[in-house]
């Protein structure tokens, strides 16, 4: 996972580059000034999409099925999910026979990072964000999925989700956090 490399992207996603400045060393949440924690949840995954209009976005952020040891922190001013790197979920899809050169190189470099401490982020600023539509629920699981339109132009989709059983206290102040 690479960054986006502005000082200010309303959505952000990485690994290295987040450490010391969107999270700690033990996974925790690096505050700015005048920001404030909201809540802090554990299980929650994401996927990001830009565009979503478009036949194959790219994608900012990738979730994966099943349970995730990740940490979504909701604060006043952004959401950043912090989750630890599982090289075999990150792989799986690149062992194929014409895939194993570059999966191998990608697993020697995702041990490095983890052996670092490193973790995988994605910081999303909501108020940056305009809401064209919005899907949720509380079932097995909860669950949001956002179109949105950001204050740079672009749109984005984005999918949260409950890995581990229905929370529907986060998931209200996550809808909470999107204006329309």
């Amino acid at each position: 996972m690479e960054s986006q490399g502005s000082a200010r992207l309303i959505v952000k996603a990485g690994d290295l580059d987040g450490l010391a400045r969107i999270y700690s060393e033990a996974g925790a949440l690096v505050t700015e000034p005048g920001e404030e924690i909201l809540r802090a949840a554990t299980g929650w995954d994401a996927t990001v999409r830009s565009p979503w209009r478009r036949f194959l976005p790219k994608i900012l952020f990738a979730g994966f099925g099943g349970r995730a040891s990740s940490k979504l922190f909701v604060t006043t001013k952004r959401l950043v999910l912090v989750r630890d790197i599982d090289t075999w979920r990150e792989l799986k899809g690149e062992l194929t026979p014409l895939g194993l050169p570059t999966a191998a190189a990608k697993e020697a470099r995702l041990k490095k990072l983890k052996a670092l401490g490193v973790r995988q982020y994605c910081e999303i600023r909501p108020r940056d964000f305009h809401v064209v539509k919005k899907r949720s629920f509380d079932r097995q699981r909860s669950w949001i999925d956002l179109r949105l339109v950001g204050t740079d132009g672009k749109q984005y989709a984005v999918t949260l989700w409950k890995t581990d059983g229905p929370d529907q206290e986060t998931r209200t102040l996550i809808e909470s956090q999107f204006s329309r």
